[in-house]
């Protein structure tokens, strides 16, 4: 073997790195102006700041029912609105297009009628959403009337805080 030609065992070394490393390079390009998600940490930060708890089904913020209806009412307050609103731009500006929105109601009255006006408080805030430019395809809508109380119903305190609308961001 001549001192000054290279070893096949040389050239195989290093057409391997160079191959490697091209490998590499384009791997790294790749992901340069790859959009980032936020990571779940500072997702669940920024929900815990407007107001959400994590919960078995998602990031909750529950909305008293008295800062968005008049009691027995589906009819969204103005301030209601407002509040709907930021909470609409907040939630763009993390990057989420879905939520659940769940209406719920004291015991006052009979399962029927609370199970109706639990829906359309729901579809009420969906509305003032959707308005607000959240899109329509990604939220579902429910009502659970009294079935889901968050405390007891035997004060007039607790019954207040049973009547609301959750707002879910769900984790998938």
């Amino acid at each position: 073997m001549n001192p000054m030609m290279p070893s096949f065992d040389f050239l195989r070394r290093a057409v391997r790195a160079a191959v490697f490393a091209i490998i590499a390079a384009v791997a790294l390009a790749g992901c340069a102006g790859q959009p980032t998600s936020t990571p779940a940490p500072t997702l669940a930060a920024s929900l815990a700041k407007l107001g959400f708890e994590r919960t078995d089904d998602g990031y909750v913020l529950n909305l008293p029912g008295a800062l968005l209806f008049e009691t027995g009412s589906d009819v969204v307050s103005a301030d209601a609105k407002l509040r709907l609103q930021r909470l609409v731009s907040d939630l763009r500006a993390l990057g989420i297009t879905r939520l659940r929105l769940f209406g719920h109601t004291d015991n006052v009255g009979t399962a029927e009628f609370n199970a109706a006006l639990s829906l359309r408080r729901a579809e009420a805030v969906a509305a003032v959403m959707i308005d607000a430019g959240f899109p329509v395809a990604g939220m579902e809508r429910r009502g659970f009337g009294f079935e889901r109380p968050l405390v007891d119903n035997a004060t007039a305190d607790g019954r207040a805080r049973n009547r609301r609308v959750a707002v879910i961001v769900p984790f998938d």
